[in-house]
């Protein structure tokens, strides 16, 4: 799916302990497990043309991937969760899944990349600033949120955060909020 790049950041270490998922007044994150495969499924069902467009994750969701094809890839983030080779999350609402956001290692740090459902797409920025927040206790020199340049909504976004241009993966637009060690 997404590029990542090896970090010395001890948080891709087995013994780290990541902080408490992040709770708003009403939505909280929570690690994206196998059980909530049902309404994961439903939230980027919902979207799932729009998503196509926006993250071009090698055509990922398909139009015949299934539910349990689904729970598998669940399976997989959890796992990988476990292993600290990289944090996703499901973003709720209640009891609903309204987007998810995947923390994997680049370089300096992390990379952060993100879904929500169309309902939620008002509340992106919100949401991501407070992820963002949440973020600075982690042992990260940067935090990178690389976009596709075609996705103009995703980049009025994280401009309106004021998070400055940088390097990330090929074929992307990169955001930061992180200044490197001994950088600008």
């Amino acid at each position: 799916m997404r590029q990542r790049l090896s970090s010395n950041s001890p948080a891709w270490s087995k013994g780290f302990q990541p902080p408490p998922p992040l709770a708003a007044q009403d939505w909280h994150l929570t690690p994206l497990h196998p059980d909530l495969s049902e309404v994961d499924y439903q939230a980027w069902k919902s979207c799932r043309e729009r998503l196509v467009r926006e993250l071009d994750w090698n055509g990922w969701p398909g139009p015949e991937f299934s539910l349990e094809e689904n729970r598998l890839d669940l399976a997989e983030h959890y796992r990988e969760f476990e292993d600290r080779e990289a944090y996703a999350y499901s973003v709720l609402s209640g009891e609903d899944c309204v987007g998810c956001l995947y923390i994997e290692p680049w370089s300096s740090g992390a990379q952060l990349a993100f879904w929500f459902r169309d309902d939620w797409l008002p509340r992106e920025t919100e949401v991501i600033e407070a992820v963002l927040k949440w973020l600075e206790g982690w042992p990260f020199d940067e935090v990178l949120l690389p976009l596709r340049p075609w996705n103009a909504r995703k980049l009025a976004a994280v401009q309106a955060l004021g998070l400055r241009p940088c390097a990330g993966p090929e074929g992307h637009v990169s955001h930061t909020q992180r200044r490197r060690p001994g950088g600008t």
